[in-house]
């Protein structure tokens, strides 16, 4: 799953071609079933119109970049008529005001989660006190452009947030004491010695690992494949002035990892011939 954050201002790059097409400008929702119908895509050319990014035509959300097969997949509101309603609409989920159908303010977004198809599941909602809460979003009744509707019982049954995860206060039960028995014993009479066996030591498995996300794996594997064995067209440094690779030096394993923990992966991917 991906936080919108997570995807905003990111790269587009074209996996068979090695080129950059812009950025992520901004996420194009579907309010009438709570997705992401497309990305919206910054390339310097806004003047020509809005270019568009289908969800379904993603082929990766990795951790540097968003990659698509070609730019054929890039798409302008002429290829997708559709999607002008939901330009017209103008939804962007957060700053969004939170109301019951009743009519009570909860609060407002934060930020909400997609999952791989585009779906959003989750709203990260600020309650009105200053609490922050898990909104689930198979229960939000209607996406606007200002105010989001939910059900009147939804954010009495939210989960506080994983940082925020409260301690239920469990109210002290009054005791009654238990009366004191008192045994004579015989003096000089040892007490029997009662062999207590240990206690059997559990063995806890360690928590299997959440498994990768599958759209950053995919961008990585194909990533690397692509690259491996091109050539750098510049050369290629860290911000303090170590190469990473010389202009003609071929694209290997050790290159693809040094340039990824200097941050230059995506300089690297756009500077191969």
């Amino acid at each position: 799953m991906k936080k919108s954050v997570e995807i905003v201002g990111q790269p587009i790059i074209s996996i068979t071609e090695g080129k950059e097409f812009g950025h992520v400008r901004e996420l194009l929702i579907n309010y009438t079933n709570g997705t992401v119908a497309a990305l919206v895509i910054d390339d310097g050319k806004w003047y020509q119109g809005a270019k568009l990014l289908p969800f379904e035509a993603i082929a990766g959300l990795g951790e540097y970049a968003v990659t698509i097969n070609n730019s054929q997949d890039i798409l302008t509101l002429a290829d997708r008529p559709e999607f002008e309603a939901f330009f017209a609409a103008g939804v962007k989920i957060i700053g969004t005001k939170v109301l019951t159908k009743g009519g009570k303010i909860e609060g407002k977004i934060n930020e909400f989660t997609i999952d791989n198809s585009g779906k959003i599941n989750i709203c990260e909602l600020e309650k009105t006190e200053g609490e922050i809460v898990d909104l689930a979003a198979q229960n939000i009744v209607t996406f606007g452009k200002e105010v989001l509707i939910i059900s009147d019982e939804e954010v009495t049954n939210a989960a506080p947030a994983a940082n925020q995860a409260e301690i239920p206060v469990v109210a002290a039960q009054p005791v009654e004491p238990e009366p004191v028995v008192v045994t004579p014993v015989e003096e000089n009479i040892p007490a029997p010695q009662v062999e207590v066996p240990a206690a059997p030591v559990e063995v806890v498995k360690e928590k299997e690992q959440q498994p990768a996300d599958d759209s950053a794996k995919k961008f990585d594997d194909k990533h690397r494949k692509f690259l491996l064995g091109k050539k750098a067209a510049r050369r290629i440094e860290t911000d303090n002035g170590v190469a990473i690779i010389e202009q003609g030096g071929e694209v290997t394993e050790e290159v693809l990892q040094k340039a990824k923990l200097a941050g230059k992966f995506v300089e690297l991917s756009m500077n191969i011939q």
